[in-house]
């Protein structure tokens, strides 16, 4: 069993070239540590007592792992159905799709049947691509919007082949460990070949700029097989992973409702909340980083949406208890006769009073260890154990901050059970007045057992990826595109 613990990652690492899908990203303590949170493996190192049953489901979660070095078969988008109709939107993007694929392997193109602005588009996965003998070495970043689809632009390039030149063909590896240098001309540290594609920029163009831009590769073999988007009309579609969508849906505001999202960045969820509440509604949209609302100011900027009140602020000082609650703010404003606009911005500032909101979204930092691909994982043991401690602070200030009877949804883009089932119990431990209900709509899988819920309470919540099979599930099997997705968690709370 400890043997087993290590080989999906130790014994891939003995070779340089690896493959998507075929190796583990994560290393060996993390693995340790998920498998004995979720109760794969003993607590105590006393591996004979392991029953046949354990060691079957440790297989399987190796296997899971391994996942996560692989992008999703089936990519996502959102629509703005207010600029365009669902099936105009199909249209155009089974025209974009295949319009660019250079094979005979079309992409399969339809609406997801629940989401109803949400269009799958249909890989091929894994292709057999036979590697170009020159090389461009990319950082792991680069190389996993490759995966997803992208073409290689110079800032991620970190090598190339000695005399290289525009117009060549080559092949593009991904370093996995971070460990090329930027000019390297020949890397022989582990790397993921990711397929192949034309020479944009020669060796020289690439390096001689200390700050180069622009495209460096067009990508024409990948060797998964994903379409690629780029900007393609960003004021209609946006690329979002289906349990992200699925987080709006779960939260449920009505039109010309006041959503805050606390941890907002980079912007999808709020973008989709702001197009569910309607030009009269308002999304509140909370980060620390003032890029990162720019960013979210800018894609709001592109959709049309002009309901979006980003600032910057920290989420774990968002309450503020000796100010007005909302509606005494807006009683005492309307008795001074105060313009809307007056009235507005004092509302939406923050900090806020206790019981201010009646829809809260927290898509709460997270060690992101169910993103895919993922190449090797950088994230420490004692990282890892820092995240529950913060997501904590800010459930605190999100159930003080909920109206009785609001909907408060948490959720994370992690496998780690301490961030997930377990925090669901440690909220229900201590806030008394807070319940967990049922998300709806339900595509994802229950919660895993012997995690601090129990049967009734795992079928309330949605855990995508890493899944306990043998777990009662309350609702149809999902399809292959609800099942093949990044690894994530949804918990829906009310207010009491």
């Amino acid at each position: 069993m400890e043997k087993s613990a290590q080989n999906l990652h130790q014994e891939s690492t003995c070779q340089a070239q690896f493959t998507p899908g075929k190796f583990n990203p994560l290393s060996d303590e993390i693995v340790q540590y998920i498998l004995t949170s979720s109760g794969v493996l003993p607590l105590k190192e006393s591996h004979d007592a392991a029953t046949k049953k354990t060691e079957e489901s440790f297989s399987d979660f190796l296997k899971y792992f391994a996942v996560l070095s692989m992008p999703p078969k089936y990519t996502t988008v959102r629509v703005n159905l207010r600029k365009l109709p669902l099936g105009d939107a199909l249209a155009d993007i089974e025209c974009y799709v295949n319009g660019k694929c250079k094979t005979n392997h079309k992409s399969s193109v339809y609406p997801h049947p629940v989401i109803p602005d949400v269009i799958i588009i249909e890989s091929n996965g894994i292709r057999n691509v036979t590697p170009e003998t020159k090389e461009v070495i990319v950082g792991r970043k680069c190389g996993s919007a490759v995966l997803r689809g992208a073409n290689v632009f110079a800032p991620g390039v970190m090598g190339a082949t000695p005399g290289l030149k525009t117009g060549e063909k080559v092949a593009v590896y991904s370093d996995l460990d971070d460990k090329c240098l930027r000019g390297s001309k020949a890397y022989k540290g582990h790397k993921m070949f990711l397929g192949n594609g034309i020479a944009e920029k020669g060796r020289l163009e690439l390096f001689r700029d200390p700050k180069p831009n622009g495209l460096a590769v067009v990508m024409d073999e990948k060797v998964f097989d994903c379409p690629s988007f780029g900007d393609f009309r960003s004021d209609v579609f946006y690329l979002q992973n289906l349990p992200s969508v699925l987080c709006s849906y779960v939260l449920g505001p009505e039109l010309n409702g006041v959503v805050l999202d606390m941890c907002a960045a980079p912007g999808g969820k709020t973008t989709h909340l702001a197009a569910m509440v309607g030009n009269h509604g308002k999304v509140i949209a909370i980060d620390r980083s003032k890029r990162k609302v720019e960013q979210i100011e800018e894609s709001a900027k592109k959709l049309g949406l002009g309901n979006i009140h980003a600032f910057v602020y920290d989420s774990c000082s968002l309450v503020k208890e000796n100010v007005e609650s909302e509606s005494e703010k807006l009683k005492a404003n309307d008795e001074r006769h105060e313009p809307v606009s007056s009235r507005n911005k004092l509302v939406l500032s923050p900090p806020y009073a206790p019981s201010s909101f009646k829809w809260i979204l927290l898509d709460a930092p997270c060690s992101a260890l169910g993103q895919r691909p993922q190449m090797q994982t950088k994230c420490s043991l004692k990282e890892l154990k820092s995240f529950p401690v913060v997501q904590q602070q800010l459930l605190a200030n999100a159930v003080k901050l909920l109206k009785s009877g609001g909907a408060l949804v948490y959720s994370t883009c992690t496998i780690v059970p301490e961030e997930n089932e377990k925090m669901v119990r440690w909220v229900l431990d201590h806030f008394k007045d807070v319940e967990l209900i049922d998300s709806q709509p339900k595509i994802g899988q229950p919660g895993l057992r012997n995690c601090g819920l129990d049967s009734y309470q795992c079928r309330k919540v949605q855990r995508f990826g890493f899944v306990d099979n043998e777990g009662d599930v309350p609702h149809s099997y999902p399809t292959d595109y609800d099942r093949d997705t990044i690894g994530f968690f949804i918990a829906s709370f009310r207010k009491l």
